[in-house]
């Protein structure tokens, strides 16, 4: 084995002891648990017993995933104060509500640079397969801890994302329907109850937030409280306009369904400009694979039988 330079030896040791301690860690969860089955196993319990105990186990090793991952992230904490509010409320607004929702993130972001670093590493100096130089490795090395450490933050961005443009497209047809319960008399408790009796048959985002606000209207001592929670889950300008109308209906007396109204048009004009919008970037997109995939087909279908010919006749000049 050739002799390797201090950092890459440094490197290439911490590497390898970050994985035997996750290697470790592990085998001794996985450990636990077969032991448990094999108490249960031969404890003689029944059939549905044993599914009970297998679904107990099953908790029992996620209970003990978990409190790992608590000490983890309580031993080393990563996040600020301002952070943590930042993350929880990205959190939130991605659908991850869970109370051990932040400590999975952070557990995440802690375990995520050095797993990539400790994979990188044992890739780079056990297979070599870069080669170029002492520097280009490191590089790679490093490359790859930053990879991990910004993976967690660009899938939690991702998912947020595509919540909030669904939240976002369903939005008019659920503002229509809350115009039609107010132009019944309905007041707004009753009005979103109704909404999402409706619309929770379709498995829909928007009616999981209208229903969690629901329950926080039934319980929350002011209407406005709930409303400013449903604002802060969806960060969306939309909903916070939704929010206004309804607070400023409530504080002002404005008749609800007129406002609904107008509203509900201004969102569908919305999402008819973002439909245009896209449509006008389909020219500017579909030049490339144009020019790479269908132009060349298209002169091959013109001009080959042409070239054919041209060819044949050349062929049949020779003496």
């Amino acid at each position: 084995m050739p002799d390797m330079p201090p950092i890459e030896l440094t490197i290439a040791v911490a590497a390898g002891v970050a994985v035997c301690l996750v290697a470790l860690i592990a085998i001794e969860v996985i450990e636990q648990r077969h032991r448990r089955r094999r108490i249960s196993a031969a404890s003689g319990k029944t059939a549905i017993t044993a599914r009970e105990g297998a679904k107990d186990h099953d908790r029992g090793f996620d209970h003990s995933l978990l409190e790992l991952m608590r000490r983890a992230t309580r031993l080393v904490s990563i996040m600020k104060d301002r952070q943590l509010r930042e993350t929880r409320a990205l959190l939130i607004s991605a659908g991850y509500r869970g109370e051990d929702a932040l400590v999975i993130y952070s557990f995440l972001k802690l375990v995520g640079p050095f797993a990539m670093l400790s994979g990188a590493a044992l890739y780079v100096y056990g297979l070599d397969p870069i080669g170029r130089g002492a520097f280009l490795d490191i590089g790679a090395i490093v490359f790859a801890a930053l990879i991990g450490s910004k993976l967690p933050d660009l899938l939690l961005r991702n998912a947020r994302d595509k919540r909030l443009a669904a939240i976002q497209k369903e939005l008019p047809d659920t503002l229509d329907m809350l115009v039609i319960c107010a132009q019944a008399g309905l007041a707004v408790d009753a009005a979103i109850k109704r909404v999402v009796a409706e619309t929770g048959r379709r498995n829909s985002v928007l009616c999981e937030e209208l229903h969690h606000t629901a329950l926080e209207l039934a319980f929350m001592p002011e209407r406005r409280i709930a409303l400013e929670h449903l604002a802060e889950r969806i960060p969306l300008p939309s909903v916070q306009a939704l929010v206004n109308t309804l607070n400023q209906a409530e504080k002002y007396g404005t008749p609800l369904s007129r406002a609904l109204k107008v509203l509900a048009q201004e969102q569908r004009n919305e999402r008819m400009m973002r439909a245009e919008e896209k449509a006008g970037r389909l020219p500017a997109i579909m030049t490339v694979p144009m020019m790479l995939f269908i132009l060349p087909a298209l002169f091959i279908v013109l001009i080959g039988p042409a070239a054919l010919d041209i060819m044949d006749n050349f062929i049949g000049m020779d003496p």
